[in-house]
């Protein structure tokens, strides 16, 4: 902000009502007694460098509804007296400190709206909530509590909840059907998760707009997703990874992300492994998949694509040092709505389409076009075994593709990608291309199965080198 209009805006809002806003200022100390004043309304000191609050401190601020303190990384500790005269606080923002214990006087704060301490690392204790009955914003993510606080069942008003922490071993049954006005929850069911937990928020599902979900046993996950009817909330992002890493970051999708964790022991076949209408895959650093079948239901074997959504858009393999392909030419129906397709690090994959019985092999020998009429990102990354589409046969037909990314495939020799033609019978690039980023040694390797298809695609080039 500039000075002239930072000192202004300070000018006015020192008048009635009174503010208090010393943000980002680099502050060491906390304001003394003399500055908070009894008609206070809002105070921001948050971004600055503020080491500890003195112990005495008990600022007679009735009216105050606005506390911000957070990204103050250095207040480990907040005087038990400190809020016992704010008893209008609406909004407490204590997020990214160092603080250990929440004072006890925070639970009489029965005006209390929003709660927020995410990323609140050394916080091992959150005194009861029972009389934050006014409380609608609660996140408690990147915490290090062990236990949900106490009283949680009575915040009926809540309507953002936010609860994820390593630590926490479980989350009690019999909370969740009382938050009757949830909207968005993000919830770790802990290393001790109780079935009726899981099913108690599978059940939340139709009516939240958003719901974050951390796994860290495939059972657990799997009675979620069975508990949901294949069909989960609005956004959701669910989590199964066996050491709580990596973050759910993408819920403007239906998404399901593997990280690190085992998911081909089963012990139900019939349960579904994802949702029936997720529209993200994530496939991190799980070593015992070989395919995207390996996670999807089967009936007599084969693939039950009835069962599989038909709307996924993005499809990303990470690290996956077992994959050999990434889906069967049997599944093939089921990605027409893929967008994006990203493979990385995966060196035992071979092909990005596989033939898994008789009766799909004959009908690649008679059709060899594998179609993916949506498809606008292709990246394929460091993938040494990666040799080529499909076998010998397969012609991959990506009309719709913006951005091709091939690095690191040192026995590729043939891209199949097939080109739209003019009307002369040329091959022109697709519509919608943009950027062909390779190595140029491995781009003058490639062959074609259509003449002059590597100088159409020639302008479209940015080498790179790994």
């Amino acid at each position: 902000m500039h000075d002239l209009i930072r000192d202004m805006a300070l000018r006015i809002t020192s008048e009635s009502p009174l503010f208090m806003v010393k943000a980002r200022e680099r502050l060491r100390e906390f304001p003394g007694e003399q500055e908070w004043k009894a008609n206070l309304e809002r105070v921001s000191l948050m971004m600055n460098d503020i080491e500890e609050i003195p112990s005495n401190l008990s600022p007679h601020c009735e009216i105050l509804s606005t506390l911000l303190l957070q990204r103050n990384m250095y207040i480990r500790l907040i005087p038990e007296c400190f809020f016992a005269h704010m008893h209008g606080l609406k909004i407490l923002n204590l997020s990214s400190t160092d603080i250990e214990v929440l004072p006890n006087s925070v639970s009489d704060l029965t005006n209390l709206r929003s709660l927020l301490l995410q990323q609140c690392g050394r916080l091992e204790r959150v005194p009861s909530l029972a009389k934050l009955l006014a409380l609608q914003y609660l996140n408690l993510d990147g915490t290090g509590i062990k236990e949900v606080p106490e009283g949680m069942e009575m915040l009926e008003n809540l309507t953002h909840l936010y609860l994820y922490s390593t630590l926490l071993k479980k989350f009690p049954a019999g909370i969740l059907p009382r938050l009757h006005n949830l909207y968005k929850l993000k919830l770790s069911f802990g290393r001790k998760a109780l079935r009726k937990t899981v099913e108690e928020a599978a059940r939340l599902s139709d009516r939240l707009d958003t719901f974050v979900g951390y796994f860290s046993e495939l059972n657990d996950f799997n009675i979620y997703v069975k508990s949901t009817d294949g069909r989960g909330s609005k956004n959701y992002c669910l989590l199964l990874s066996a050491s709580y890493v990596g973050h759910c970051v993408n819920t403007d999708h239906k998404s399901v992300c593997f990280n690190h964790c085992k998911i081909c022991q089963r012990e139900e076949p019939t349960v579904l492994p994802v949702p029936e209408d997720v529209q993200r895959l994530d496939v991190l650093d799980v070593y015992d998949v070989t395919s995207l079948n390996d996670v999807l239901p089967r009936e007599q074997g084969l693939v039950n694509i009835g069962k599989f959504s038909h709307e996924l858009k993005v499809l990303s393999f990470f690290c996956c040092r077992n994959l050999k392909n990434l889906f069967s030419l049997r599944l093939l129906p089921a990605l027409q709505n893929l967008e994006f397709l990203k493979v990385y690090g995966c060196d035992s994959k071979e092909e990005i389409v596989a033939v898994e019985d008789e009766e799909t092999e004959k009908v690649l020998a008679t059709n060899t076009i594998i179609t993916l009429p949506r498809l606008k990102k292709l990246h394929l990354w460091v993938l040494r075994g990666f040799k080529s589409v499909c076998s010998d046969n397969g012609v991959l037909v990506c009309n719709s593709l913006q951005e091709i990314v091939v690095c690191g495939c040192p026995n590729l020799k043939r891209l199949s990608l097939s080109l739209p033609l003019l009307d002369n019978g040329q091959p022109s690039p697709p519509p919608a291309l943009e950027v062909i980023e390779t190595e140029k040694e491995l781009w003058e390797s490639l062959e074609w199965d259509q003449p002059n298809a590597k100088d159409v695609l020639n302008p479209y080039c940015k080498f790179v080198a790994l």
